[in-house]
């Protein structure tokens, strides 16, 4: 009998190990999207065991939650009311310089904004995509950030914003 709780023991333990593993390597996105059925859309496809997804309603509605919240990846569109465009994307770059930074434009941009957000981001996508094709592009960027020089969440948190080998 005690054979067999030492081994429940051991198992529980080990699955609380793979359980706090698994949350450390989830990512944080943040979506800026102020077209509301594509914002829901990628939110409710990408939100899930690999990823949590949080929204934002604008530009100042971003900066407050970048201001509290480590995110990984950031996923705006340029054209919303307020604070938005390419006035936006360099300020994003300042908050969080480590996030990735994916940037779905307007058809109608004058040169030199497509020229600014092009860039700032990471990656353009154009519209019309499939919602396969982002979580792709996003699967990519992140397994070609591994070993790269980021700060961990932990840094974020306590304010030394340090660069660590993640």
């Amino acid at each position: 009998m005690r054979d067999l709780e030492k081994i429940k023991m051991g198992f529980v333990l080990n699955k609380m190990k793979e359980v706090a593993m698994t949350a450390e390597k989830r990512k944080n996105l943040v979506t800026i999207v102020y077209e509301k059925e594509l914002e829901s859309l990628i939110r409710d496809f990408l939100n899930g065991d690999t990823y949590d997804v949080a929204s934002a309603a604008d530009g100042m509605d971003a900066f407050h939650k970048l201001a509290k919240e480590y995110f990984d990846l950031i996923i705006t569109d340029v054209q919303m009311p307020g604070l938005g465009g390419v006035n936006l994307l360099p300020r994003l770059r300042r908050i969080q310089p480590w996030a990735r930074l994916i940037v779905i434009p307007t058809k109608r941009m004058k040169r030199r904004d497509r020229e600014i957000m092009e860039s700032a981001a990471d990656i353009c996508l154009e519209k019309p995509f499939r919602i396969e094709q982002l979580k792709e592009i996003i699967q990519r960027m992140f397994s070609a950030t591994d070993g790269q020089a980021i700060p961990s969440k932990k840094e974020w948190e306590s304010g030394r914003l340090s660069l660590e080998v993640g």
